[in-house]
C-alpha cells in the first residue's frame, strides 16, 4: 500500500556524530533500508548530534517504512565513523515518523490503514457526478434531459450521485471543474455534450489533459472545413485519475440513453476502461447505421465514415 509524503519528506536522527564519514555512504545504507532507489534518499544537513535526510520520492510503500527505526540505526552505525548514541532516535513531522513505531505497533497501523483504504476506495467508487455542458444549457435556450436520465440510472445502479452543473465551452475552465471533482472524492464522473467536431467542443480535450492514456474511440468522422467541422469529428472518452473514472458522452439525448445501457451492462460485469470505451463506442456506430442503412460500412453527417469492430 502507497502512502503519500505530503511534503513530508525529511526524517532525522538525533543522537549521531560523525567523524570523516563520507555523506553517500549514509545516504545509501538509509535508502537500502526502505527498499529506495540509489539517490531516492540524500543528506541535507549535519549538525552536533544530528543528521537530516530528505526522500525524493513523492510516495512510499507503508511496508518499507513503518517500524524500520531499529534497522536503519543499526545499518548507519555500522558505517566507519559514525557513532550512536544509546537514546539516539529517528524523528519526522509526517508519514515517516512512523518509522520510529515498534514492530507490533508497526503491524497494527499497517493493517488499520489497510482497512482504511479498502473503505475509502469503497465509498468513493460508488460516489459520482454528472456534468452537462454548453452555452445552449448556460444560456437556457435547451432543457437537459441527459442529466436527470443518467443520475436516475445510476442510482439504480447503487451510486450516490450529484449533478454538478454545466461546463463551459472552455478546456482550462473543464479540467479545473473536473480537478475539483475529482479532489472531492466522487469515484464516477460523467459528462454530456462537447465530443464533437465545432472549435467550442472541448471536453476530449480536457480529459486527455488530465489522462493521456484514455480511451476516445471515433463515433463519426467529418472532412474538416475549418468553418464547422475544426476537428476530424466525434469521439467518446473513459479516462481515469486516481481513484476517478471519466466518461465522455455526446450530447443527444438518443445517443447519451444508448450509450448508458452500455454503461450499465458493463459496470454489472466490472469490465476495464478500454473495454467500457469500446463497447460504448460501437454502440454509438451501429446507431447510426440503422438511421443511414448503408451496412457494414456507414456515412454520416457530412460524410463521416467508420466500421464497427
Amino acid at each position: 500500500m502507497k502512502w503519500d509524503l505530503l511534503e513530508k519528506t525529511t526524517f532525522w536522527v538525533e543522537g549521531i556524530e560523525l567523524s570523516n564519514v563520507n555523506l553517500e555512504d549514509l545516504s545509501r545504507e538509509a535508502g537500502f533500508v526502505f527498499g529506495f532507489k540509489p539517490g531516492e534518499v540524500i543528506v541535507v544537513d549535519v549538525r552536533p548530534g544530528l543528521v537530516v535526510f530528505d526522500v525524493l520520492k513523492k510516495e512510499v510503500l507503508a511496508e518499507a517504512i513503518v517500524g524500520k527505526e531499529r534497522e536503519l540505526l543499526k545499518r548507519l552505525g555500522s558505517i566507519s565513523g559514525v557513532t550512536l548514541a544509546p537514546e539516539a532516535k529517528v524523528h519526522s513531522e509526517g508519514i515517516l515518523g512512523l518509522i520510529a513505531l515498534d514492530e507490533e505497533e508497526a503491524s497494527d497501523v499497517i493493517a488499520r490503514s489497510a482497512q482504511m483504504a479498502s473503505e475509502i476506495i469503497s465509498n468513493v467508487s460508488m460516489r459520482a457526478l454528472v456534468f452537462a455542458s454548453g452555452s445552449e444549457l448556460i444560456s437556457g435556450k435547451i432543457r437537459d434531459l441527459n442529466s436527470p436520465y443518467i443520475i436516475s440510472l445510476l442510482e439504480d445502479l447503487g451510486f450516490s450521485v450529484r449533478f454538478g452543473g454545466v461546463l463551459e465551452d472552455d478546456v482550462r475552465s473543464v479540467v479545473s471543474r473536473l480537478n475539483d471533482a475529482i479532489s472531492k472524492g466522487f469515484g464516477l464522473i460523467v459528462i454530456t455534450g462537447g465530443v464533437g467536431a465545432e472549435d467550442k467542443d472541448c471536453n476530449i480535450e480536457a480529459i486527455l489533459r488530465l489522462d493521456p492514456k484514455a480511451h476516445t474511440p471515433w463515433i463519426l468522422k467529418f472532412e474538416v472545413d475549418k468553418k464547422r467541422h475544426h476537428k476530424e469529428g466525434v469521439r467518446i472518452a473513459v479516462g481515469r485519475l486516481g481513484l476517478t473514472r471519466l466518461i465522455a458522452l455526446p450530447g443527444p439525448h438518443e445517443e447519451v440513453k444508448i450509450a448508458c445501457q452500455v454503461i450499465k451492462e458493463c459496470f454489472l460485469k466490472e469490465v476495464d476502461d478500454k473495454t467500457l470505451a469500446q463497447g460504448i463506442a460501437n454502440a454509438l456506430r451501429r446507431h447510426w447505421q440503422a438511421k443511414t442503412r448503408k451496412g457494414a460500412d456507414f456515412h454520416g453527417p457530412q460524410g463521416s465514415c467508420l466500421k464497427v469492430d
